[in-house]
């Protein structure tokens, strides 16, 4: 009798640990271990990377509240995110109702400080987290994590290892990853736009409820990677709506997330043309350094980042 109980115990504790379950823990849905949870039969060897790009969705689907995030797994984005078994250096996934630009980018720093410095800046940005990778970050050599916050200089981490078959932690400081000290991570990924789908719906939204919301996105859009000071760029693109847009802004931000450049117009039309700014965002103005370009639409249903774009002033 004593055997049988321990048995159903443990058989009680193997579902548990391996079933995701949409409802929340108590406090913020993003500390629910589910989220950061891989079963072993999604998983394939060297998959780090591609687990942690698809944590970092998940927690960009759940803020912005849009669709299912259990629907967002390795093999649904394997095919977008992948080659050979490798993470593309730029990508778009269109899932649950959303588009994820997703781009990289190398470290400069050569320290542990100035990495963590570097994680705090991009987490200013990209609340959903900066996926990072090192060909000798870990203990077992090459290695993957979704880094989620920085907390009076402590990383936190959500570790593909810990979080895939049998083991389910969530997120974790990093001394407690498998990750090495933090200054041998040398790639990131993160998202640089969100935009909604014109293929996919949210798998928790209706056909006919669909239909009465709003399809607020942008087309042919034409943002920076990489200006020299002082020279001027031409932005382009076009917001589009089934509902009248109320309000278009363009902005740039630095590194502090401070407001360098900002413009904007209330089109109150279905269509507007963002070159119609392009003039009130001067980027000969900004100074060397890093930089994020935004545009945000807000219509009558809804309000929307369009596209959240890094780039450099060099």
């Amino acid at each position: 009798m004593k055997k049988r109980t321990i048995a159903i115990m443990v058989a009680l504790a193997l579902v548990v640990t391996v079933i995701p379950v949409p409802a929340f823990a108590a406090g913020s849905p993003l500390d629910d271990k589910a989220i950061y949870y891989t079963p072993a039969s999604d998983y394939k060897s060297g998959d780090c990377i591609l687990t942690a790009t698809k944590m970092m969705i998940r927690r960009a689907s759940i803020l912005r509240n849009t669709g299912d995030w259990t629907k967002i797994t390795n093999a649904s984005l394997r095919s977008w995110a992948t080659i050979f078994g490798l993470l593309l250096n730029s990508f778009k996934v269109d899932t649950e109702g959303l588009v994820y630009q997703v781009d990289s980018g190398l470290f400069s720093g050569s320290s542990d400080e100035a990495r963590i410095k570097e994680l705090e800046e991009l987490l200013r940005l990209h609340p959903e987290g900066i996926v990072v990778h090192g060909d000798k970050a870990a203990s077992t050599g090459p290695h993957g994590v979704l880094v989620t916050a920085v907390k009076n200089g402590e990383v936190y981490a959500a570790d593909p290892t810990h979080n895939t078959g049998l083991s389910n932690k969530g997120k974790q400081k990093w001394k407690n990853t498998t990750m090495l000290n933090v200054g041998r991570i040398e790639k990131y990924w993160y998202i640089s736009a969100i935009s909604p789908s014109s293929k996919t719906r949210p798998s928790n939204v209706s056909a006919s409820t669909a239909s009465e919301g709003s399809t607020l996105r942008i087309k042919s859009v034409r943002a920076p990677s990489s200006i020299k000071k002082g020279r001027s760029y031409t932005i382009k693109g076009t917001v589009k709506s089934n509902k009248k847009i109320k309000k278009v802004t363009v902005r740039v931000l630095d590194v502090n997330g401070n407001v360098k450049l900002s413009a904007s117009k209330k089109p109150n039309s279905k269509s507007f043309s963002i070159k119609k700014l392009d003039k009130k965002i001067k980027f000969k103005k900004l100074k060397k350094g890093s930089y994020t370009y935004q545009i945000i639409a807000k219509d009558s249903v809804q309000e929307l980042m369009l596209v959240n774009k890094q780039f450099i002033v060099r």
